[in-house]
């Protein structure tokens, strides 16, 4: 497809996790830089590229179901299929008809080279990393992307300036496995110290980070009135045994006292977790383990997966199987239980003023990752950054202006 997509009018569809996102809107820079006019549904589209995830066997169904309904759709486009699906099963994708093309990881990230994003949200996603050291039993994805990489700080730094100079007032930074970005002896929190004079009234947020790196200069950095209090560690187990099974890289009393950390620095933090829910082995004990402990930790949510074992990893992830119905309550007890930390925090700031950034007419997010309706907000425009005072109907919170 190279050099030939002048004139052509391209979509770019994506399932899975910001990385993807932020791959995307390169991907549309590419397209546009050479010619192509974007447009957002398939059916008024020449070409579709369909940036596929591969996380979970439930990633798997959403990315086929997602080339299906493109692959369906009249009239219909040519079909290039690419992201970490594409990568794992690639002749699986070229049996779907309606496929076009199946792009590697390779030739994806020769596309996407050096480019800033075009974003398709009102946040604008700056992937500056790539590749992931780690070997978690249960992850297949850092096996399909390669050794690590990450975008040099000067370059960071223009695309950031890019991107405020284009309005927007929020950059999500992020990475596959972000925490371990390195640029010579520059680090996360390096990189993060000398973005704050390119922010010019915008603000940073840190995508998900492995708990082993976040270290206490970027700790510190959460003090910086640039950089959001919001983090997302994923934990997926409280139990130690389970962690070591999953070769993690922490154990839970380390977990414990970085939020320790991190709350101490800045205590409006909100704190959202994975947890990974039937990992084979999982007993009644160490279930009970995660749950106790995620009952006392100061968290703000939680993200809960059911595991999900995927091709290649089955000698690492053996065990005994944990009874489906069993993973269905345990997964609803944990989402019950996130519910009810997304309101106590909430509850936190009701009457309060946060900055939060215009979304659309009706929508925002605080900068501590609260969504808030907006009302009275019609003189609000899309994409500012506006202090709203945090109010409450029913169920919903709202923001006004103060």
């Amino acid at each position: 497809m190279r050099g030939q997509v002048s004139h052509l009018r391209a979509a770019v569809l994506t399932a899975g996790c910001r990385l993807n996102q932020a791959e995307s809107d390169a991907l549309r820079q590419r397209l546009t830089l050479e010619g192509a006019t974007l447009v957002e549904a398939p059916e008024q589209a020449d070409v579709c590229y369909v940036n596929t995830c591969t996380v979970t066997a439930e990633a798997d169904r959403s990315s086929l179901g997602l080339i299906r309904r493109v692959c369906r759709s009249g009239p219909a486009p040519r079909v290039v299929v690419l992201g970490c699906l594409a990568e794992r099963a690639p002749e699986r994708l070229r049996q779907v008809p309606g496929v076009s093309e199946v792009w590697d990881n390779a030739r994806k990230q020769a596309r996407i080279a050096g480019l800033g994003p075009i974003p398709a949200r009102s946040r604008a996603l700056l992937k500056v990393q790539d590749g992931c050291p780690y070997r978690c039993s249960f992850c297949v994805v850092s096996g399909l992307r390669g050794p690590p990489w990450a975008l040099p700080a000067h370059q960071v730094r223009q695309q950031l300036a890019r991107l405020v100079a284009d309005g927007f007032r929020e950059v999500v930074l992020t990475g596959l496995n972000l925490g371990t970005y390195r640029d010579g002896a520059t680090t996360l929190a390096g990189l993060v110290r000398g973005l704050l004079a390119f922010l010019d009234r915008a603000r940073l947020r840190l995508g998900p980070l492995e708990p082993d790196t976040v270290d206490d200069a970027l700790v510190c950095l959460l003090a910086e009135p640039g950089v959001c209090p919001h983090l997302h560690l994923p934990l997926q187990s409280g139990d130690d045994d389970l962690l070591a099974r999953m070769n993690r890289r922490y154990r839970v009393e380390e977990f414990e006292l970085l939020l320790e950390r991190v709350l101490r620095v800045r205590p409006e933090t909100n704190i959202g977790v994975d947890v990974i829910v039937g990992f084979p082995g999982e007993s009644d004990k160490s279930y009970e383990r995660t749950w106790r402990l995620l009952a006392r930790l100061p968290i703000g949510y939680l993200h809960v997966f059911p595991f999900s074992l995927r091709p290649g990893t089955e000698p690492a992830c053996a065990g005994e199987p944990v009874p489906k119905a069993k993973v269905r309550e345990r997964v609803g007890e944990l989402r019950a239980l996130s519910d009810r930390r997304r309101r106590e925090y909430a509850a936190r700031f009701v009457d309060s003023v946060r900055p939060a950034m215009v979304e659309t007419a009706q929508a925002a997010l605080t900068d501590n990752y609260l969504r808030l309706k907006v009302v009275g907000g019609e003189a609000l425009a899309f994409r500012s950054l506006a202090r709203l005072r945090i109010g409450r109907q029913g169920s919903v919170l709202t923001g006004s202006p103060d």
